[in-house]
């Protein structure tokens, strides 16, 4: 039986001129689990990125937690 797959909203805040170490994180987070991990949307304001995300629970647990997002992707009412 295939794991259910788990949601999880990432927030990168991009203040500056240069790209910050947690955007960094996340693509090398991304290339690692590929294949296994969808991004369902990304969106970025020019100031912030977001990443909708799904996949194994594994995966989702390894994101550092000041990077997480709530939102109705990940957090979806009852």
């Amino acid at each position: 039986m295939r794991e259910p797959l788990k949601r999880a909203t990432i927030f990168v805040d991009h203040a500056g001129d240069a790209m910050p170490v947690e955007f960094d994180w996340v693509q090398k987070w991304l290339a690692r689990w590929e294949g296994k991990l969808r991004v369902a949307k990304y969106e970025t304001g020019g100031w912030e990125h977001l990443w909708n995300v799904e996949g194994p629970e594994e995966a989702i647990k390894e994101i550092p937690p000041d990077l997480l997002c709530h939102s109705d992707w990940a957090d979806p009412a009852p």
